[in-house]
């Protein structure tokens, strides 16, 4: 634990400023995710497929904290991000809650790896448990034991599927893209390879 204290203290004005930065720009885009998601939410929803594209969402706690890998990152990428979408959609504040869910559920598998291991599965992980979280919260917030289990089992699995991609798997590719193109050399992504 002195470890993950060490690296907590060891986050640089330059590691915030881009924390700041990258997820305010993502705030301004999933408001943007917004309308594709209310486009495509009619013909989903019947399925209990609505959650397809609800795991872009978790992209910002899971690419910044693969590039930062430090303590906390997660919930803070995930909060601003949410943060600028609640002032230009209409879920308002409610995003800053979801931010905080979705960020904590992937700090938790970040946290389990001591912020050592940064490869493809932790990534897949970390967006599967901040699906998780996210979609307890829908669970209660919409009241979701009204549904039968089999379409809260299609809803989850459909949010974890779309977080794998969207989260997970995009974060993973943007990541090693930018560190080919010495986008990233002051981080610990390209110091830790």
């Amino acid at each position: 634990m002195n470890k993950i204290a060490e690296l907590f203290k060891s986050i640089t004005i330059f590691e915030i400023v881009l924390t700041t930065v990258v997820a305010s720009a993502l705030g301004v885009s999933f408001w943007g995710w917004t309308f594709v998601y209310e486009i495509l939410k009619p013909v989903l929803k019947l399925s209990g497929l609505s959650y397809l594209v609800a795991g872009f969402w978790i992209f910002s706690s899971i690419f910044l904290s693969q590039i930062i890998r430090k303590p906390g990152i997660a919930i803070i990428a995930s909060i601003l991000a949410a943060f600028v979408e609640s002032l230009l959609t209409q879920w308002g504040i409610m995003s800053v809650m979801w931010g905080i869910v979705q960020g904590f559920g992937a700090e938790i598998i970040f946290m389990l790896f001591l912020y050592r291991k940064w490869d493809l599965k932790v990534l897949i992980l970390a967006s599967i448990s901040s699906a998780s979280c996210s979609y307890l919260l829908d669970y209660y917030l919409y009241n979701y034991k009204n549904l039968s289990l089999e379409f809260n089992s299609i809803q989850f699995f459909s949010f974890v599927l779309s977080s794998i991609f969207f989260a997970g798997y995009l974060s993973d590719k943007f990541s090693k893209r930018l560190l080919k193109l010495g986008l990233l050399d002051q981080f610990l992504i390209a110091k830790n390879q």
